[in-house]
Parts: C-alpha cells; sequence; structure tokens
C-alpha cells in the first residue's frame, strides 16, 4: 500500500510540524503575539524612548524567590518534561536476561520478564510460532475499514481517546496534561529500552499478506509501545481521577491496542506484554504521585487481547465509576511529581 503509506506519514509529520510550532510558540510567545523581528525591533525602540527609566544598574524590585510550585507552573513545557520524566523512571532498570527483557523497578519492588513470542524456539516450533502469531494478525484485517479512522489517529495521539472517560484538555487542565505527557514519556522510554532488548520482526517481516495500512516502525514489535503508553496512562488516570479501576478507560486502552494488530503493524504477543510493563510501571509512578495504586499485579494481567479480554478478564472495573478528588498521601513528598499531582488534583477538583 505505497501510497497510504505515503500518506501516513505525511499525516505523521504534519501533526509533529503543528505539535513543534506550538511548543515553538508557547516557548517565543509575547504578550500580544508571536516573536518576530519586526516586534523586537518596535520592543526595543520603545523602551529605549520611555521617559524617567530606571538606571541600568540599579534593581527597581526585589529579586523574585518563587516557591516550588509556581516556578514548576512556568517552567519551560520541555524542561518541566525532562525533569518529571527522569524522576519518574528513577530506579528503574531494563537489561536483558537470557533472551528476554527484564524489568526492575525499586519502590516498590517489582520485577516482570518481557518475551518474543518466538522466545527460545527453533525448527518447526519457530515456524509453528510465527503462523500461530500471524494467525491473529490476519484475523482482524477485517476490522480495518471500520477502525481506520482511529488507526491513524492513534499514530500520534492516544490522550484524546482517553480523555473520552473523563473530559480534560490542555486548556481546562494544564498542569493534569503536563502529569499525563510526563507519565506517557517515562513509559515510552521504558518500553524502548525493552524494545531494544527483543528485536522482535514485525508481522510484514514475516508475510507480504500482512499488507500492512499504516507505516511499519522499524523498531522492535514487543513490547508494544502503543499497549505501554496506553494502559500506563489509563492506571494513571484511574488513580488520579477515579480512586479505581475504570471500565471505560481500560477498554479504551485495549482498543487502542488492539487497533495496532488490526493495522498490521503487531502481534497480539505484543499488546500482552505491553500490558505487563504498564502493570508493573503504574505503581511506581502512583507511589510518586502519592496516590493508591489501581492496576494489577503484572502477573494478573489477562492474556486476551481486545475489548473482549478485559471484558472477560475479572478485572473490568467498575462501569461509569464517578470522579472525585483523592487524597495524596501524607508522606507524598515534595519532588516534582508530587508536587504536580497536587495542582493536577486541585484542578480536577475544581
Amino acid at each position: 500500500m505505497p501510497f497510504a503509506n505515503a500518506q501516513n506519514a505525511q499525516n505523521a509529520q504534519n501533526a509533529q510540524n503543528a505539535q513543534n510550532a506550538q511548543n515553538a510558540q508557547a516557548e517565543l510567545v509575547h504578550a500580544g503575539q508571536g516573536s518576530s523581528s519586526r516586534l523586537s525591533a518596535a520592543l526595543d525602540a520603545v523602551g529605549i524612548a520611555l521617559p524617567g527609566q530606571v538606571p541600568a544598574t540599579a534593581i527597581a524590585q526585589g529579586i523574585p524567590s518563587p516557591d516550588p510550585a509556581a516556578a514548576l507552573r512556568r517552567l519551560n513545557a520541555r524542561h518541566r518534561q525532562t525533569l518529571l520524566v527522569e524522576e519518574l523512571v528513577a530506579g528503574i532498570v531494563v537489561a536483558e536476561a537470557e533472551g528476554t527483557a527484564r524489568v526492575t523497578t525499586a519502590t516498590p519492588a517489582g520485577e516482570v520478564s518481557l518475551t518474543s513470542p518466538f522466545h527460545g524456539l527453533e525448527g518447526d516450533d519457530l515456524e509453528g510460532a510465527a503462523q500461530q502469531a500471524l494467525a491473529g494478525v490476519m484475523a482482524r484485517r477485517w476490522l480495518r475499514a471500520e477502525r481506520m479512522n482511529e488507526i491513524l489517529e492513534q499514530q500520534s495521539d492516544l490522550m484524546s481517546f482517553l480523555a473520552l472517560a473523563h473530559p480534560i484538555s490542555a486548556a481546562t487542565h494544564p498542569m493534569t496534561m503536563a502529569l499525563l505527557s510526563a507519565i506517557h514519556g517515562a513509559a515510552e522510554r521504558i518500553a524502548v529500552q525493552a524494545k531494544a532488548v527483543l528485536s522482535v520482526p514485525r508481522p510484514a517481516d514475516l508475510s507480504s499478506a500482512v499488507a500492512p495500512v499504516i507505516h511499519t516502525p522499524s523498531h522492535s514489535a514487543a513490547p508494544s509501545g502503543h499497549a505501554s503508553e496506553a494502559f500506563t496512562l489509563a492506571f494513571a488516570m484511574e488513580a488520579l481521577i477515579f480512586g479505581g479501576a475504570s471500565r471505560e478507560l481500560r477498554l479504551i486502552a485495549a482498543r487502542i491496542e488492539e487497533n495496532r494488530v488490526v493495522a498490521g503493524v503487531h502481534y497480539e504477543h505484543d499488546g500482552f506484554m505491553g500490558r505487563k510493563l504498564a502493570a508493573l510501571l503504574a505503581p511506581v509512578f502512583a507511589v510518586r504521585m502519592g496516590l493508591e495504586p489501581t492496576a494489577p499485579e503484572p502477573d494478573r494481567i489477562w492474556h486476551r487481547s481486545g475489548e473482549d479480554g478485559v471484558l472477560t478478564s475479572g478485572q473490568s472495573g467498575q462501569p461509569g465509576r464517578p470522579a472525585r478528588v483523592q487524597t495524596q498521601a501524607p508522606d507524598a513528598g515534595d519532588g516534582r511529581v508530587a508536587l504536580l499531582t497536587r495542582m493536577a488534583l486541585a484542578e480536577i477538583g475544581g
């Protein structure tokens, strides 16, 4: 599908360009408009012409010393994201262990081994596993027409879909979105490290009959980044907004995960590994937010993919769970993640 892949690449590039432009505008904007050489010259001319100016060597007012909350709120968004992600992933280690990607966490202590669907197999066994993995992909091809819009949008946007469970946006909940963006970035970072260890070929690498409808990424299939990120975000939103398992959030995350199989770029096993990784990361991030974790233990994550997997797991959560203001743990501390969580809770409660 060369035309479709070219169009998808163009759509992704357009989305990235728009995001870059938005970031640049936010960082460079003046009080009334974006930056330009003409505006800079005009501002300089007016500033020099003002009568009764304070001498250049004089300090007109006290040197500002903002409190941590004000400093975090005013921080450049890219810098804030970098600092938050570093704090979230501290103590999380990804290492190769006998052909698996072993991910360990320190607080709370946890471990999960992520595998390839072809781990340890050779000869006929490997051939059989490959055929079984492809069967799950091919069985979902009939869903492509129905889900094409979702597949295309979810290449670069997961939050718009997860926000269907509770209306939040950068305009109404800026600190909440900043927190969730950092959690997304932290999950992505760990998933990328695990992918580098496993290096699993994609479905299209095994058979041209897959004919994926979007560009096949060049990195490892397992674990699914979309599954890791969607479920990590869903579990974080449960802890932050609902205080318990939300059926809507888990179903949306499951659909995002399954859409990557429908598109032809993942096996079902990749999503399972992504869910297990999210279940490991969720309590780590919840503790750093000072909130009660809601995710199942990694060894209790369901195997079956898609919405049916959630609904038949016995861990689908409460339908229509109402949003309520959560109570942050007294020992949450004053780290940036905990501080931003307090600001997010104030937005949600407001």
